[in-house]
């Protein structure tokens, strides 16, 4: 059991890492030498982790105002260094961690702010990483307060990469300070697993993000999924229509039934 209500209570930006994650732990002890004290390091995967492994206290108000952050490490065949963010969910009856077809709560403002950071201290410190987002994937998936990764990516090499780290830290630490810019928030659809084109709009906030090769797993369901589960609730989709492939005239249809604005890029 990991008890942390006392921590949430104190200060509902939390941080987690896996003890086992090399980036994670990287970052986290950068964080701690800056005076964090809201960091919790775990001896499990952080994609596996359940609402039982919490004991939040219920008199915290608002759960959706805790924000749980996540330092990972982020790991491709392509090997590409990169700094990323996304948040966590299964789109499929194929679990990654959490639970099936289900989303976890994403602070879609959070991840706004995440991405601009990275990208400014990518020019500032002129390190040859690509900043973007990642589309929603693996879990966790349960928990009642929105979570997000902020990772560094693709190997070993760019996990041990102190400037990488740093650049995630100093991130993280602009989020835990600061509250971010309030613009209209936004899901999208199609694409790549990264997400280049919802990556270069800087006027929505976007949440979650299904790529192309999970369009086939969108139905009503799913979308609504994406609707409550987006944090503060969308008012925009968002398709990119090159992107989109033999699904988009059937998302189309459905995004059309729902109240959200559509906007295709």
């Amino acid at each position: 059991m990991i008890y942390l209500w006392i921590i949430i209570e104190m200060d509902k930006k939390i941080v987690l890492y896996s003890e086992s994650d090399l980036a994670g732990s990287n970052i986290a002890r950068i964080l701690k030498g800056f005076g964090i004290k809201n960091i919790i390091g775990l001896d499990k995967d952080i994609l596996y982790i359940k609402e039982r492994d919490f004991d939040i206290n219920e008199d915290i108000g608002n759960i959706n105002d805790i924000i749980c952050i996540v330092a990972s490490r982020h790991s491709s065949k392509s090997g590409r260094p990169t700094l990323t963010c996304h948040s966590p969910g299964n789109f499929s009856h194929i679990s990654a961690g959490g639970n099936t077809r289900e989303l976890a709560y994403a602070p879609a403002i959070y991840l706004r702010e995440a991405l601009k950071l990275l990208k400014f201290k990518r020019e500032e410190k002129g390190i040859n990483y690509e900043v973007s987002y990642e589309c929603t994937h693996h879990g966790p998936t349960e928990l009642r307060f929105p979570i997000m990764f902020v990772e560094v990516g693709s190997t070993e090499r760019e996990w041990s990469d102190t400037n990488a780290c740093m650049i995630v830290a100093e991130v993280i630490l602009d989020l835990i300070e600061n509250e971010p810019e309030n613009v209209p928030t936004a899901i999208a659809f199609g694409g790549g697993h990264y997400c280049r084109k919802f990556s270069a709009i800087e006027e929505y906030a976007i949440g979650h993000i299904c790529p192309k090769y999970n369009l086939e797993n969108i139905d009503s369901e799913m979308i609504e999924e994406m609707i409550s589960k987006t944090i503060p609730r969308p008012s925009i989709a968002i398709v990119e229509k090159k992107g989109m492939g033999k699904e988009k005239n059937r998302i189309i249809k459905l995004l059309k039934e729902t109240d959200l604005e559509l906007v295709i890029i």
